[in-house]
Formats: C-alpha cells, sequence, structure tokens
C-alpha cells in the first residue's frame, strides 16, 4: 500500500515540475521571439538610414518593408500583450523597444535609430496582436533637411 501511496507522490510531484519548467520555458521562448522580431525592425531600419540617401521631392522615398511575428498564446509560449517602439528624444538618435507578456513579464530595449511614427497623432509603433506584422519604414527629411526613418502599418 505504502508503494502505491509514494509512486501517486512521486508521479505527482514529477508532474508539477514539468509544468514549471513548460512555463518558465515558454516565457523565455517568447521573449526570444519578441527579440528577434524587435531586431529585425532595428536592422532594417539601420540598414535603410546606412545604405540609401534622402530623395528629391519628386521622387518616391527609400523604403524597406518588415514583417514580424508576434507570437500567440500556446503551450510552448506565452502570450503578448503589446510590443512597442517610440524615440527617446528629438535629439537623440535612438529609440526605446518595451514589450509586455501575458504573464506580466516585461522587458525594455534600446535601438540604435530613431524610429518616428508617419501618424502624428500617436507617438510611438504599437504591435498588439499576435501574428505578422507589416511595417514600412521609408528614409524621409525633417525640418531641418537630416535623414529620419518614419514607420507606418502596411
Amino acid at each position: 500500500m505504502i508503494r502505491y501511496v509514494l509512486a501517486v507522490l512521486l508521479a505527482v510531484s514529477l508532474l508539477a515540475l514539468g509544468g514549471l519548467a513548460l512555463a518558465e520555458s515558454s516565457t523565455a521562448a517568447t521573449e526570444r521571439e519578441v527579440r528577434t522580431a524587435i531586431s529585425d525592425i532595428e536592422a532594417a531600419a539601420i540598414d535603410l538610414a546606412a545604405n540609401e540617401e534622402v530623395s528629391p521631392a519628386d521622387h518616391p522615398d527609400p523604403q524597406r518593408v518588415v514583417e514580424v511575428l508576434i507570437p500567440e498564446r500556446s503551450l510552448l509560449t506565452t502570450g503578448v500583450s503589446h510590443v512597442e517602439i517610440e524615440p527617446v528624444e528629438e535629439d537623440v538618435d535612438a529609440s526605446m523597444a518595451r514589450y509586455v507578456l501575458d504573464d506580466g513579464t516585461a522587458n525594455r530595449e534600446v535601438l540604435d535609430v530613431r524610429l518616428v511614427v508617419r501618424n502624428r497623432t500617436a507617438s510611438r509603433t504599437t504591435l498588439e496582436a499576435a501574428g505578422t506584422h507589416r511595417l514600412r519604414l521609408r528614409l524621409v527629411s525633417d525640418e531641418q533637411g537630416d535623414p529620419l526613418v518614419v514607420t507606418e502599418r502596411v
């Protein structure tokens, strides 16, 4: 009888440990996927700013289109509440990317490029739903004539 009780207790404890390990690994997997998406946006923006020149007024602006995947909640991944990217300050060539997972995990990263939203009513680019998102990055000139990368949803 004691063997059966010990076997059941051992099985329950192994399942509990497995559940905890699965929850922890799903959060890590989601963070890895979100960081990859943010890095893809940053790399495209840096490539655009470094390798293109601002076009004259009568020519189309240089651009890059980036597809990023925000993972859905599943057994192996935690859901993503939102990802947002906004410029740091007016005179700083950097942006801040923040993300929050459904389990409350929050993190932020500094991007080495200033990303401004095309829609002037919003101050940041926000990706809220899981799935594939397409962003168009365009190189334009600001009021002083300096190159500026502008984002918009496609």
